[in-house]
Order: C-alpha cells, then sequence, then structure tokens
C-alpha cells in the first residue's frame, strides 16, 4: 500500500484514493492520514449495505478525518464494490482472514502504533466481535453498532432465500422472509449475491460468548431498535471477561437511522484510543 502525498485530509471523499481487492473478494477503501499519531479505524458495514450507504452518506469519515486518524472501509462481498464477488463457497473463516490481513497491513504502515480499532454494524458487528476475539494483539478498541446478542441467522431456509433473490418469489418463513428481504431496499443490489453473502455467514454458528473480545468494548443500540434489542449482553460477556465495557443506547432511533445520530457519533469519538 503506498502513502499519500501530505495533504488537505480533514474531508475524505468517496471513493477513496486507495482501492483495492482482497483474495475472498472483499473490496478495501483506505483514507491514509500521513504522519497519524492515532489508532487507525477498520470500518465493517452490515448486510445489505456498503461503504457509501453506510459509512459515506450517514457521515461517519469526515469526524475520524478530523481526529487525524487513517481510515479503512471495506465491502463485503456481493455487496458495494464487490457486488460483482460470488460469494458461495465462501466461510467466516475467508472473510475472518482477510479483515486480519486488512489490518495487520494496516498497522505496519501507520506510525501510531501496532492496533487497529474496529467497528462493525450490524452483520459487520459479527465480524467485528470475531475478529477482536480472536485477534486481541491486533485490535485496540472495538465498536458494535446495531449488534444481536444472539445468532439470528440459524434456520434461514437457504433455498427460499435464493428463489427469493432469483425469481422474486417470498419465502414463507417468517425468519427468512423477515432478514432477507431487507435487501431490496437498497438500490443497484446484486440480489443473488447480496443473499450468498448471508448463507455463507450462516453457515457457521454464532454464539458470542464462546469468544469474548479482550478489546474495551463499546455497544450502541437504538433504542427502537429491534434487532439489537438485548445488546447490553455484549458489553456484559466482555465485562464479566474483565476488561471495560458500555452500552450506550440513543433515543427514538431504529436499525437504520441510528447511523446519522450525534449520540452515536460522539460516544465512537470519545471511545476511539
Amino acid at each position: 500500500m503506498s502513502c499519500l502525498r501530505e495533504a488537505d485530509v480533514s474531508r475524505l471523499l468517496h471513493p477513496a484514493p486507495e482501492t483495492w481487492r482482497t483474495p475472498s473478494g472483499l473490496t478495501a477503501h483506505l483514507w491514509r492520514r500521513p504522519f497519524a499519531d492515532r489508532a487507525p479505524v477498520l470500518l465493517v458495514h452490515g448486510y445489505a449495505s456498503n461503504v457509501l450507504y453506510n459509512w459515506v452518506k450517514t457521515g461517519w469519515l469526515d469526524p475520524l478525518a478530523a481526529q487525524g486518524r487513517s481510515v479503512l472501509a471495506v465491502d463485503l462481498p456481493g455487496h458495494g464494490s464487490s457486488a460483482d464477488v460470488d460469494p458461495t463457497g465462501l466461510s467466516v473463516q475467508d472473510l475472518l482472514d482477510d479483515l486480519h490481513g486488512l489490518s495487520t497491513e494496516m498497522v505496519a504502515d501507520e506510525p501510531s502504533g501496532d492496533a487497529i480499532a474496529v467497528h462493525g454494524y450490524s452483520l459487520g458487528s459479527r465480524l467485528a466481535w470475531q475478529l477482536a476475539a480472536a485477534h486481541p494483539e491486533l485490535v485496540a478498541s472495538l465498536i458494535v453498532g446495531g449488534a444481536p446478542a444472539a445468532d439470528r441467522l440459524a434456520g434461514l431456509d437457504a433455498e427460499a432465500a435464493r428463489r427469493w433473490a432469483r425469481d422474486g418469489v417470498v419465502p414463507q418463513d417468517p425468519l427468512t422472509r423477515s432478514v432477507v428481504t431487507v435487501a431490496a431496499a437498497m438500490p443497484d443490489q446484486n440480489l443473488p449475491h447480496v443473499v450468498e453473502l448471508l448463507l455463507a455467514v450462516a453457515r457457521t454458528p454464532f454464539d458470542p460468548a464462546a469468544a469474548v473480545p479482550a478489546a474495551p468494548t463499546l455497544v450502541v443500540a437504538g433504542a427502537r431498535d429491534e434487532i439489537a434489542a438485548g445488546s447490553a449482553r455484549l458489553a456484559e460477556l466482555v465485562v464479566a471477561a474483565g476488561h471495560p465495557a458500555r452500552l450506550v443506547e440513543v433515543p427514538g432511533r431504529d436499525h437504520v437511522n441510528v447511523l446519522t445520530s450525534r449520540i452515536y457519533k460522539d460516544a465512537v469519538l470519545d471511545a476511539l484510543p
């Protein structure tokens, strides 16, 4: 990864100055702050979203730039700039391996130290949790937003999900219908690929208590976010393991509009190392 020339990076524009594809099909977007003295941040978006809609349009880049940080954001396979990637056959471990590789490469090029802050939202929070738990030496701070406290994907009807993405046949199973069909709300989706990414993640059961991050953790949830209901348990797990954690609940916000909240942003900026 090449360094940018020293320039005005108080505002970060999309697309990023540096973009590349990982072995498993993530598209990495890097805004490097030359001579940064604070930990870089890795951003991992949610299901059926992407870097542009999860982080750029909701106003996350400039506050991070104002703190003098480099920012690395990824489009997951089948999403955003990786919409052309068919995630069929991928595993959660494939995604985690690429996130680990990106993070390791990122901190190696940073003057601020040897660790990174990781911020995941919704499905991205699940990946961020697992990355932080597996690599405590690398993750200095963890933020999980809109995070389910349990495995919401167990029991998905894979064939019904694929039929919906391919032919528009609405799944009869309430769980599958409620989870997969939200992908249609985002413009320019490659629905078969978006659904395959979800199914790839669903194949690996998720129990947040099985491997708890050692990093200081911030859990953020909208008070009206049914998906993140009970996410206080995540903070409790971290505290029970002997590490600092806290929950911030944003009044009046749901799973979508909490991302634009000033309360959310201020809590994250305060929590970052």
